[in-house]
């Protein structure tokens, strides 16, 4: 082993400390990343692999009823590979001795069970068999969350009819990787299921012999999904088509790529921040060591050793740090990788979804360590280049200290002669200051911006479930009803109000910008629902035009005063333009409101019922939910109260989870910087403190004197690190917020004082660390060596 570096490992050991403080940052770094990069390369990989096995389509759209023959004139499409259809159906299903409906999409399977598109992944059990009416495979989650087994028989209404199906199997497929109720934002695996069923069983339980109802598409690799689209939607129009749509507006796709599309900006928001505390540490530590080691410096370059020989030498140690910080932070981060995954395949249905360990992840981790480390290494490595033996082997000049604006305020506030000292260093060294202060404040911002998403998902939930809906359950039906439906609905005891809602399926257009979505009326006098924006204003609609979303209008490239071209998806297909009155911010999705006229001058029909709000009295929720369960017009019911605890619990296990790791890396930070910073000033000051001892100062005197600059610093941080935090927390809101979700910035100021706390415990802990060395001074070994 060469001589410099067996002088490298002594200087690893004698500032293992300051080595470990460092390397728990650039891990902090590392791990985000490799947790990030590693589940959002195994969502991307597991959904990619399963839609190509699976022949997830990429065109998909449905009717009222259409001939089976349909399917072979939508495959002489130009741009379409492979057409087929098939019959989807929601059924109501009673499971003895609960009162709440019970809801499936029945999708039809061939006589051998399969299908050529969306195929069908069979996890137990059996196929439907040929000719057997009644037998069905149920979706996983669904017969798990529900108690059912092999062989469970249940009654079913469907299309009015009554009938017994009987589990043969348990599936999963592409198309329900996230399965969401009618009129729900969340999956319910207790109320809500997808079964399959041969097609045969499903045209006889249905009244559609020879007859299909949904339409699925795959394209060849050159073909616009526009064209296809279109040509799609002039082909089904007799057939009552409600409109094609891409895989993009797929919602079960859409709510998976929404994920990752939030996995990604924690990846570009989260690492750079460690990386950048990691830099400034990294500089501070090797440039103090190569100050301590002037004379070394001299002695090796007067021995022969070259300028590249002991620049290599400082680089190397700058390198063992990110070695050690890279294996920390993979190690943690696959950890933490495999915790999240977990949690995703609760919520994703993919038949498998494992972390996946990949090389290139664990490679651009480690790069991303070792550039940071020697980036931070420049200035000392220079320091070192430029110094010749004989300058290297003389004693550097002391320090200059003059009396200056630091020195006058001092005397003016009374400071004692300790506090002079503290606040005559920090002015002498105001860049190392500078840097301590800023490395603080990140940790406080950094725990800031993370902690504050729970605010800010109280806020949305608040606003979205409490301030916009006051209903307590909300029923869907089937198709759109006349205003006999309200007063049926009415009729039963305990309901205590009810009011109409509904929403059209539209395709809006302007210019070459084309988005589909819906519509959405409410009466004037609603009580039971409300249009709230992100500030927690209530919106009223406008008499005439539409109100758009602010996701939509970006999407649109329109403003107030703009017209709209809005085409039906269905019904009478009418088509006409439209004025935005206005453009609201909102909570949740890519949304167009207008007034009741204003939709019933678009559809030209007399059913202007779509769902309907109630208001129940709490005591009699059970009667109610069982007359709802029975009554054939109604295809789901959805209770306020249950999809807000299920969101609750939602947040409080991803969120919480992401918390405790965010805390723990913000403490890294924290630790990190405040330990070196104490270890740089300890040896710096060694002297000074030795002589304050021999002067007959106390041990608590003197390590007052260490403890306060920090404390100094440390305060100076904690509002530079909320004003950061401040601004790094907008960034993060706006970054992971998405077409489907918009969290508004709602920090409570309890968020800044848990930020804070956790940073002074954090500080004070490291702190203690370092005040142990002052008290077991050796004064004698100090006054001895020189500085």
């Amino acid at each position: 082993m060469k001589a410099l570096d067996r002088k490298l490992l002594r200087d690893l050991w004698h500032m293992r400390g300051q080595v470990l403080a460092i390397a728990l940052v650039l891990a902090a770094a590392t791990a985000t990343f490799v947790l990030s990069m590693g589940v959002h390369r195994s969502l991307v990989e597991t959904r990619d692999a399963y839609y190509a096995r699976n022949a997830f389509a990429e065109v998909f759209a449905g009717l009222t009823r259409a001939p089976g023959s349909l399917v072979e004139r939508v495959k002489a499409i130009p741009g379409v590979r492979k057409a087929e259809g098939g019959i989807i159906q929601y059924a109501t299903l009673d499971f003895p001795g609960r009162p709440e409906p019970v809801r499936a999409l029945i999708n039809s399977v061939d006589e051998n069970g399969r299908t050529e598109l969306n195929k069908l992944t069979l996890r137990s059990g059996r196929l439907p068999q040929q000719g057997a009416a009644g037998e069905v495979v149920a979706d996983e989650s669904f017969v798990k969350a529900n108690g059912l087994t092999l062989g469970s028989r249940i009654t079913a209404l469907i299309y009015g009819k009554q009938q017994v199906l009987t589990i043969v199997g348990t599936g999963l497929a592409p198309n329900y990787v996230y399965a969401l109720p009618p009129g729900d934002i969340l999956p319910d695996d207790r109320r809500f299921g997808i079964f399959w069923m041969g097609q045969k069983a499903l045209e006889a339980a249905t009244d559609r012999t020879e007859a299909i109802n949904s339409l699925s598409l795959t394209l060849e690799r050159d073909a616009r999904v526009a064209d296809v689209i279109r040509q799609l939607d002039a082909l089904l129009e007799p057939y009552g088509g409600t409109g094609a749509y891409g895989r993009e507006d797929h919602l079960s796709h859409a709510f998976l790529d929404n994920e990752l599309v939030q996995l990604s900006a924690m990846t570009r928001v989260i690492p750079p921040v460690f990386l950048l505390v990691a830099t400034f540490l990294v500089y501070i530590v090797l440039g103090r060591m190569i100050r301590t080691e002037r004379t070394q410096i001299g002695l090796i370059k007067a021995f022969g050793y070259t300028n590249a020989e002991v620049g290599w030498h400082y680089l190397k140690f700058a390198l063992a740090i990110a070695v050690v910080a890279t294996v920390l932070g993979c190690v943690s981060g696959v950890w933490m990788g495999r915790a999240m995954t977990r949690i995703y395949a609760e919520y994703y249905r993919f038949p498998f979804l494992t972390y996946l360990l990949d090389p290139r992840v664990f490679l651009a981790a480690a790069g991303l360590s070792f550039g940071a480390a020697a980036l931070g290494s420049l200035g000392g490595m220079r320091a070192a280049l430029v110094l010749t033996p004989a300058v290297a082997m003389t004693a550097p000049p002391p320090p200059v200290y003059r009396r200056g604006l630091v020195e006058r305020l001092g005397r003016r506030a009374g400071f004692s002669a300790v506090g002079h000292m503290i606040v005559r260093h920090i002015a002498r060294w105001p860049g190392r200051a500078a840097i301590t202060v800023f490395g603080v404040g990140l940790s406080v911002g950094l725990l800031f911006a993370t902690t504050q998403f729970l605010d800010s998902s109280r806020a949305m939930l608040d606003g979205f479930f409490f301030r916009a809906q006051k209903q307590d359950l909300m029923v869907s039906f089937i198709e759109p009803r006349s205003e006999a439906a309200l007063f049926a609905l009415a009729q039963i005891p305990g309901v205590l109000r009810v009011e109409p809602s509904r929403a059209i399926a539209v395709r809006l257009s302007h210019g070459n910008r084309v988005e589909r979505g819906a519509i959405e009326s409410a009466p004037p006098d609603a009580r039971l629902s409300a249009h709230i924006d992100i500030d927690g204003t209530e919106i009223e609609l406008p008499a005439s035009g539409l109100m758009l979303s602010r996701q939509l209008a970006d999407k649109l490239g329109v403003r107030p005063g703009d017209r709209v071209w809005v085409e039906e998806l269905g019904g009478r297909r009418s088509r006409q333009a439209l004025p935005v009155a206005r453009v609201i911010e909102e909570f949740v999705g890519e949304r167009a409101y207008a007034s009741e006229a204003t939709l019933l001058a678009i559809t030209r029909d007399a059913a202007p019922v779509g769902s309907a709000l109630l208001r129940i009295d709490p005591a009699r929720r059970d009667t109610i939910l069982i007359r709802l369960k029975d009554m054939p017009m109604v295809l789901g019911v959805s209770e306020r109260d249950t999809t807000f605890a299920r969101f609750e619990s939602m947040i409080d296990e991803n969120i919480n989870t992401m918390l405790a790791f965010y805390i723990s890396f913000a403490g890294a930070i924290a630790v990190g910087v405040v330990y070196n910073s104490a270890r740089i000033l300890f040896s710096e000051r060694a002297h000074e403190l030795a002589t304050m001892r021999v002067l007959g100062y106390h041990r608590r005197e003197v390590a007052t004197v260490l403890l306060g600059e920090l404390a100094l610093l440390v305060v100076m941080a904690v509002p530079l690190g909320c004003l950061l935090g401040n601004g790094l927390a907008q960034v993060m809101t706006a970054m992971f917020s998405s077409d489907l979700f918009r969290l508004p910035f709602a920090p409570e100021p309890a968020s800044y004082g848990r930020a804070v706390l956790i940073v002074l415990a954090a500080t004070a802990f490291t702190a203690l660390l370092v005040v142990r060395r002052v008290m077991n001074l050796d004064m004698v070994r100090v006054l001895k060596g020189r500085d």
